[in-house]
């Protein structure tokens, strides 16, 4: 064998993995052996290309079996290789293919961590025409894998294409913007209290089924969430933020008696002040007269992986938006990740167009936007491939239908 062939491990050692993952500029969660175990009814392989013995390109395969001992293959935010060396890209999916062929699998997605473009949210409308990886888009082509193009939407492909990003030089309150800080005093004026760790796990899951409701999605159970604290321990960061309403609703009582009780007269501001407190009294009120009294406002659940941080889910109570709690949440999130040492925290997914609500809150923090590169196929068994491709569209189509309807 000659020192610098490259050669395709099927067996390599996790420690090694780890080594090489850790050093290298594509390295994610999706990655790491640890999140195939959150993947129920998937299985696991890992393989390597080395030359000279080292490790140049990895990838983590989930398979999931199909019907008459067919199977998926899936590289979620992957493979992790240098794009650029053409030699070892070709070498890589051409041992890829050959694996896939022999386990039966009928087509192979990845999605690569390539970002093709990256801009401060505030820049969202000026044209970023350039797409800084269409060599590669044109190298994998070029090996037949389908480029399922740059897409816009979160329902076109299975990981978000369009995502938010903080980076550890945002993660500063001098880096908000007035109107950020405002709401986060707000939550904290009003009695919006932080709350973190296992125990808030039924609050967290109760805040999620709220929110599929008004989003009409569905989204996951209270048993796949304590599985990834379980799995995650104390890379799981897990907040959710509470008002009591007793308390709150007091603490409206004095700051009317207070404002009456001035010897001068009120003033335009201080009388729109009372009208806006007796009004946020009586749905106190009201929500006391249906038995609550300690509310959860909104929760979010993250992933540490090195030194990144990936927000998986966020809900919101949305009766309660008023007190601007999701604002508090997250920036208790990113004084954690500062603390900790995160260089960059991803808030998700966002809508390509930008404009929606989800993007426009999260564009209240100093974010990035980040395109990435896209899905691609490689067609195992075209027929198959095609009907499979055709059929995931179909269900994906009928659980939005079932969702919006129920």
């Amino acid at each position: 064998m000659i020192a610098d062939e490259y050669v395709f491990d099927e067996h390599p050692k996790p420690q090694e993995i780890e080594d090489f993952l850790e050093s290298h500029p594509q390295n994610n969660l999706l990655q790491h052996a640890r999140w195939s175990q959150v993947k129920e009814n998937w299985s696991m392989k890992q393989v390597v290309v080395r030359r000279g013995g080292t490790i140049r390109a990895y990838a983590m395969i989930l398979i999931r079996p199909l019907p008459l001992g067919l199977s998926l293959f899936y590289i979620p935010r992957g493979p992790i290789a240098n794009y650029q060396d053409e030699p070892l890209i070709r070498f890589l999916f051409a041992k890829l293919k050959k694996l896939a062929r022999r386990s039966h699998a009928v087509i192979l997605r990845f999605d690569p961590n390539l970002i093709d473009r990256a801009y401060p949210y505030a820049q969202r409308n000026q044209n970023h025409d350039e797409h800084h990886q269409a060599a590669v888009v044109q190298l994998l082509t070029g090996l037949k894998c389908r480029h399922k193009g740059y897409t816009l939407y979160l329902r076109e492909a299975t990981q978000p294409r369009f995502q938010a990003v903080m980076l550890r030089e945002q993660m500063d309150w001098a880096a908000l913007n007035a109107k950020t800080r405002r709401s986060i005093r707000h939550a904290e004026k009003c009695g919006v209290t932080i709350h973190e760790g296992e125990t808030e796990l039924d609050p967290f899951v109760e805040v999620m089924k709220q929110t599929e409701q008004r989003k009409k999605i569905h989204l996951r159970n209270a048993e796949y969430f304590k599985r990834l604290m379980t799995l995650y321990g104390e890379r799981a960061v897990l907040m959710t933020a509470r008002l009591d309403l007793n308390q709150r609703r007091n603490q409206i009582e004095d700051q009317i008696s207070e404002l009456e009780r001035k010897p001068e007269e009120l003033n335009k501001v201080e009388k729109e002040q009372i009208i806006n407190l007796n009004r946020e009294q009586e749905f106190l009120e009201k929500k006391l007269s249906q038995g609550l009294s300690v509310v959860t406002l909104c929760g979010l659940l993250a992933l540490i992986q090195d030194d990144q941080m990936e927000v998986l889910y966020a809900g919101t109570n949305s009766e309660f938006l008023t007190y601007r709690a999701p604002y508090s949440v997250h920036w208790k999130l990113f004084e954690k990740a500062r603390k900790m040492g995160i260089q960059r925290c991803n808030l998700g997914g966002v809508e390509g167009t930008l404009d929606d609500g989800l993007s426009i809150f999260k564009g209240n923090f100093p974010i990035q936007i980040e395109e990435m590169i896209g899905e691609f196929d490689l067609p195992v068994m075209p027929v198959l491939a095609w009907m499979l491709d055709r059929g995931i569209a179909l269900i994906k189509t009928v659980r939005r239908w079932k969702a919006k309807t129920c």
